[in-house]
């Protein structure tokens, strides 16, 4: 049914806009106006996530079981746009604070292979990476919050282990844009994407015997813009766009994961566990994050934008989850993709999102390694959710 014949949930959005006014005059007069900036483009963000049902986990799903490539298409343009604008203005000043931004670089060793490979696979049984998660969550989808909860419990986990990771062989952090100019760093990207374009199109076509580009262009029902559903590629468009103001606010790109270990450490601080004396929390910025109010996090806030820009899409679109009962067998992929994403994404320096999107736009070589075996743990992942699917 087109969200146009649908109601607009009155009770949820008012809750929804309630809570954002809230919450934006909490973190403007206790924190600043950075993060209120941070928390605006993170309502973005869950606006476009939702009305663009934009999601990682399905749209590799698709196509390993289908080869039906659409989503796969649209996040490589989304890779391609945020490519050519982050490498421009990465360590550049930023216009909204006196600071350079930087990029999101990580060491390309045996913690990213074990790590994304680990994500690939758990996000096939959890149901949704690491955005997709807090959008569906935000929505109302009862087993995307039992993911949520597990995907902190593994994250806190995974900085347990965070020492013993890192010290595993690595060639360290790899930027293009150390070896290569801007221009020359944006070229190299965008002939690999364009030829990954161009493999998945001709594998889909195999298939299918068809393909249609128009897919991406297109809503599956009447496009609206207040109440979605919106097509593929304003999704990627829009998530490029606040993904730059993102960077421009914060100093550094699009991050989802880091905070749920944050939390994590935070309860666990809370019951007792002396987590201040894991080697994770004693390094530079998550000693600070953890000494400091949660709300003083920008991935943090940024996180809980997204939630509530969810919760408005689908109040407005009138598609809200409703609570419903749903079986043990689906409990337990929920436990264990969210631990087994929580602990991959702190190995591997990131989820889609932190590790993936940022790491490409950035021009860092596991941005790249993360894709690859992210993938591949996706494809193995996609057989066993059979048995709990």
């Amino acid at each position: 049914m087109s969200s146009l014949n649908l109601k607009i949930d009155k009770p949820i959005l008012i809750y929804g806009v309630l809570s954002s006014i809230l919450f934006s005059f909490i973190l403007f007069n206790n924190i600043g106006e950075r993060h209120l900036y941070v928390f605006l483009i993170g309502i973005g963000l869950g606006v476009s996530l939702y009305h663009a049902s934009f999601g990682f986990t399905g749209g590799w799903r698709s196509f390993i079981e289908k080869r039906d490539s659409s989503f796969l298409r649209s996040q490589l343009i989304m890779l391609g746009l945020a490519v050519i604008i982050f490498s421009v203005f990465i360590n550049t000043k930023s216009f909204i604070y006196d600071g350079n931004m930087i990029g999101a670089i990580a060491p390309v060793g045996m913690s990213v292979i074990a790590g994304s490979f680990i994500f690939g696979f758990a996000m096939q049984l959890g149901g949704g990476c690491g955005s997709g998660t807090l959008f569906t969550a935000g929505s109302g989808n009862l087993k995307m919050v039992v993911t949520l909860v597990f995907f902190i419990l593994g994250s806190l986990i995974g900085s347990y282990h965070f020492d013993f990771w890192t010290k595993l062989p690595s060639l360290g952090s790899i930027s293009l844009l150390d070896y290569f100019s801007k221009i020359q760093t944006i070229l190299i990207q965008l002939i690999l994407l364009l030829a990954l374009y161009s493999l998945i199109s001709k594998l889909d076509f195999n298939k299918n015997q068809k393909i249609n580009h128009r897919d991406i262009t297109t809503s599956a029902s009447v496009f609206n813009f207040v109440k979605g559903p919106w097509p593929l590629i304003l999704g990627s468009i829009s998530l490029v766009f606040f993904s730059f103001f993102m960077m421009q606010v914060a100093g550094h790109p699009w991050s989802v994961t880091f905070a749920f270990g944050l939390w994590g450490a935070k309860i666990a601080n809370f019951i007792g566990i002396n987590v201040e004396s894991w080697s994770y929390w004693q390094l530079s910025y998550p000693s600070i994050a953890l000494e400091n109010s949660v709300l003083a996090d920008p991935t943090t806030v940024s996180n809980i934008g997204i939630i509530l820009g969810a919760l408005i899409a689908s109040a407005l679109s009138g598609k809200i989850s409703k609570f419903s009962k749903i079986n043990k067998k689906l409990i337990l992929a929920a436990m264990l993709g969210g631990f087994l994403m929580g602990y991959g994404a702190r190995l591997a320096f990131g989820c889609n999102i932190g590790a993936l999107f940022g790491g490409i736009a950035s021009g860092s070589l596991h941005g790249w390694v993360w894709f690859l075996f992210a993938f591949l743990g996706s494809v193995i992942g996609v057989k066993f959710r059979k048995f709990f699917y």
